[in-house]
Order: C-alpha cells, then structure tokens, then sequence
C-alpha cells in the first residue's frame, strides 16, 4: 500500500499549538498574525527533524478524532488507491497544490500566510519521503524553499513572484519526468481535496487551515486536468466536457482563499468531486 503520512506540522511545540488555537478563533476563521507566526515557528522547529531519511514514518491512521486530523486521514486514502507507477506524479501535484493556495494567498495581501502554506506543504508531502523525492525531482524542494526564503525575507513583489513562477516550471517539469496516468493523477487529487475537506466543518469549529488545504488540492485537480484536457477530449469529447464542468462546480465551493463565516457542507463538496470522478471514470 502507497502511504501518505499526514499533517506533520501538527507535531508542534505546545506554546506554539497554543499561539494557534488561540488566533484561528478569531472571527472570520482567518486566524490572524498570531496564528501565522504560531504555525511558521512550528514549521521552522520541525523541518530539520527527519530531513534525507529513508525510513517512512508509520501509515497514517485509519480515523482520526476530530478536526483537521480527520481531513487528513480522509485524504491518506487517495494515496492507498494509486497505481505505484503514478505515485510521484500524485506527489508532486500535490505538493503543487499548497504552491498554488500561496500564491492566491499571496496575491490577496496575505504574505506571511503564503509562505506558510508551503511550508506546510513541504512538511506533510514532501517530507515524510525525502530521500526518496529527493533522489527522483531533486529540484522541487529548492524551488519551493526560494519562495520562502523570497517572502521571509521581504523582498519585493516582483522577485517573489519570480520565485513563485519558478517553482511551478520546477513543479511542471517533474510532473513531466514522473509521466504517470493523467487520470490516476486527477482522480487521485479529487480523493485528496475531498478528504481533506471532510475535516473543515464541524459543529464546535470549522478548520480555517484545512479549508485552505483542500482548496489548493481542487486548484492541482483543476490544474491537473487542464494539463491533460486535451488528450482527454480525444479519448471521449463528450464526458470530458462534463468533467470540465463538474471541476469548475467544485471550484467554485470555494469563493475565497480564506474560509467563508458559511463554508460548503462536507456532503456538497463530497458530491461534487464524485460527480467529478465517474466523469472520469468514464473516459478510456
């Protein structure tokens, strides 16, 4: 089974998870400076730890308790089900998924927030396989850690949207070079988003991270498919046509890039992807 180790960012100091919580219940879900600042020193403890092992950590749990940890799990399944030969193609996807919540981040004022999401990234997907990843698309995680390094280190709009479109080349390249199934790779993606968002609404809190997470899951299926539109349409015009649809639908669950005060209910965002997939079940 093809393992995905999630949300490894949570492994955090407890002064930290405490600056978090307290931010993310601030109104509006967004969860603020403190919650950025919380969650970057989180990253920034936990990024050396485990660097260029071979070893993966345990598989991710069958359920988690509450929250983001459910969504995570949820989206574990995406992994278990892919062809061995898509896998890194589904990985680096993605991986390109949190550069692309960034960069919608980034370019709503969001700055700090967006040098975040990639950190996160590069935590929960890129890290749990390093040394692998790092022997097969070794220069993926340079590219990204550019951005960071573009946005910490304040430099000017137009430089850190140099990095940003040199790590989506970076980012297409190694898609390229992994050649998986353009529909393993979608249909992967789709599983992932609705995983992950199966942990953003609940009753007691909804998840303002996890809401982001999923949504730049959507934007690599979107992104995904788009790649591949056009082979598809020569495969079956028609049900490609309502794939196209059925993607621009769940997209469109997901008006801003921080959490709406009324987020989509699991079951919408769980229908929609599914609409989405036996779309694409169909076209051989």
């Amino acid at each position: 089974m093809i393992e995905f180790k999630p949300r490894m960012w949570t492994l955090m100091g407890v002064s930290a998870m405490a600056l978090v919580g307290v931010a993310a219940c601030q109104p509006g879900g967004e969860g603020g400076t403190a919650a950025a600042d919380g969650e970057k020193a989180a990253a920034s403890s936990k990024a050396g730890e485990g660097e260029g092992e071979g070893a993966k950590p345990a598989p991710a749990p069958a359920a988690a308790s509450a929250g983001g940890e459910s969504g995570e799990a949820g989206a574990a399944n995406a992994y278990s089900n892919v062809d061995a030969a898509s896998w890194l193609g589904l990985r680096v996807t993605h991986l390109s998924g949190f550069l692309l919540i960034a960069q919608k981040s980034f370019a709503a004022g969001q700055v700090d927030e967006a040098s975040i999401l990639i950190s996160q990234g590069l935590l929960e997907v890129y890290q749990p396989d390093a040394a692998e990843l790092d022997s097969k698309v070794k220069d993926l995680k340079p590219a990204y850690d550019a951005v960071v390094a573009a946005i910490d280190g304040k430099k000017n709009k137009a430089e850190i949207e140099a990095a940003f479109t040199k790590a989506f080349k970076v980012t297409q390249a190694a898609q390229t070079s992994a050649a998986a199934s353009d529909s393993d790779v979608i249909k992967g993606m789709l599983g992932i988003a609705s995983g992950l968002y199966s942990g953003v609404v609940h009753p007691d809190g909804n998840d303002p991270t996890e809401y982001q997470h999923s949504y730049g899951a959507v934007l690599a299926a979107d992104q995904a498919f788009k790649s591949a539109q056009s082979k598809l349409v020569g495969k079956d015009e028609k049900r490609t046509a309502q794939l196209a649809k059925d993607i621009a639908a769940l997209v469109a669950l997901f008006p801003s890039v921080t959490i709406p005060d009324a987020p989509a209910a699991t079951a919408t965002v769980t229908a929609a992807a599914s609409r989405a997939e036996l779309a694409l079940s169909g076209i051989r």
